[in-house]
């Protein structure tokens, strides 16, 4: 194993934010939780009620003699109390009403976030930014800016955030600075081989690791203190280490190093390599010591996912233009990750366009994208013995472009990010529906999402 060194910094970068208002309660005073009420002269009508705090709405405004009660406070986030009717007045104002979530002043306009919100980030690749959402404000109809608690800025990284891991404890985004395979089809800027980690509360990289040509997939460890990276312009995969910052490489023979997974026990992982359909298997534990590889394999090796609670991979054959492969599936058993066996394999010569693929441990399935005449499904699979049977296929929506970001929340809907089209599609496998968000970018991305843990 060859081990390199880091280049760290600590550096906090800007943060883009959605526009909030942290404007105090006003009427004919403030008040920074509640609006305070207003009043109004003997006879007249009551003074209008307090506009909404940041807490809680303004009360209702306190009618004159034989006036009205004033108005109900603006909206906070919790509702005011009613006017006062005056002696021998009208009807006393109404109680205000409850409104929008309070905001959370501590970063930069922030919106706050629940304790039991789902977060998840978005890289969203040429427009140089990731997105930090509350996966529960998506909604059919809605837009990115619907669900957006934060945005870091990583403009000064080019070509731009193309893939990304969440570490299972949380606190760190690791993010690929990369073109990846994406060179290929688009024009992209100059630059990569960076592996970022960024602090997700703070919103700051916290260090910058150059481990080498267009890293694309990511890996983290359950204990949050390794990564694997595959990286498709070099001849290797990377081991991290994510206290120290540090790196190893595991050589592989060959480049187009992609993606990666691990089985739910982190004890053996998968590595899709090489400019055919085979795959790289390891232990965990000793990644260099037991390697092996698949043989004989065709297509085009592209994502990997094992099945919930078993060593076996869905391997993934995206059909590829370049070079004329077919797309379809194989299954591997990785027990043995120095002799991986071949289960299941299917090859279909009309094959749509698929690429990622991940594990929804809610619903013990794996699930990919799939595009084929210009329309995004997003299927479903679960081992039958040794084979992979198809159990569900939700209709996204339009997309032209290879869908390449993929995730599964905490309850088992799939997220899958179409950086063609620029959105987000939210899919309930139990339901069968499915809707799209916008993302309100103008370049290619979001290319990749992730559910923090």
């Amino acid at each position: 194993m060859n081990r390199l060194g880091v280049v760290a910094c600590a550096c906090a970068l800007s943060l883009v934010t959605p526009a909030c208002t942290q404007s105090n309660g006003a009427s004919n005073a403030q008040d920074p939780v509640n609006g305070m009420a207003g009043t109004s002269p003997t006879g007249g009508a009551g003074g209008s009620g307090g506009a909404g705090g940041i807490i809680a709405a303004g009360t209702g405004g306190t009618s004159g003699l034989g006036g009205a009660g004033g108005a109900s406070g603006a909206a906070g986030a919790s509702a005011g109390s009613a006017g006062t009717a005056g002696a021998g007045g009208g009807e006393a104002g109404a109680a205000g009403v409850a409104g929008a979530p309070p905001i959370d002043g501590g970063n930069a306009g922030d919106a706050a976030t629940p304790e039991d919100s789902e977060l998840a980030v978005t890289a969203d690749f040429l427009n140089g930014t990731l997105s930090i959402i509350d996966v529960g404000l998506l909604h059919e109809g809605g837009t990115r800016a619907d669900a957006l608690v934060g945005t870091v800025d990583l403009g000064m990284y080019a070509p731009g955030p193309m893939s990304l891991a969440v570490t299972p404890d949380g606190k760190t985004a690791l993010v690929s600075i990369s073109a990846g395979f994406l060179g290929a089809f688009i024009t992209v800027p100059p630059g990569d081989g960076i592996l970022l980690f960024v602090d997700i509360e703070s919103r700051m990289v916290t260090g910058e690791l150059e481990i080498g040509g267009s890293p694309m997939g990511i890996v983290v460890t359950p204990d949050s203190k390794r990564a694997f990276v595959g990286l498709y312009s070099e001849n290797y995969f990377a081991v991290v280490d994510l206290e120290a910052k540090t790196f190893d490489t595991i050589a592989t023979g060959s480049g187009y190093n992609e993606e990666l997974a691990l089985d739910d026990t982190a004890t053996v992982g998968i590595l899709t390599y090489g400019p055919a359909g085979n795959a790289k298997t390891f232990a965990v534990a000793d990644p260099e010591g037991m390697l092996g590889q698949t043989l004989g394999l065709t297509g085009d090796a592209a994502g990997a996912a094992f099945f919930p609670g078993t060593k076996r991979a869905y391997l993934m054959q995206a059909p590829t233009i370049l070079t004329g492969n077919v797309g379809g599936y194989d299954v591997i058993d990785v027990a043995n990750p120095e002799a991986p066996v071949v289960l299941d394999s299917d090859r279909v010569g009309t094959h749509p366009t698929t690429y990622p693929v991940i594990a929804n441990a809610a619903r013990g399935s794996i699930a990919y994208p799939s595009t084929q005449d210009n329309m995004l499904s997003i299927v479903e699979k679960r081992l039958n013995g040794d084979v992979a049977e198809e159990v569900k296929r939700v209709v996204v929506g339009q997309a032209e472009s290879l869908a390449y970001g993929l995730s599964a929340t905490h309850d088992g809907r799939v997220l899958v990010a179409v950086p063609g089209e620029h959105y987000i599609g939210v899919v309930d496998l139990e339901a069968g529906t499915a809707f799209s968000v916008p993302w309100e970018q103008t370049m290619t991305g979001p290319t990749e999402i992730k559910v923090v843990p």
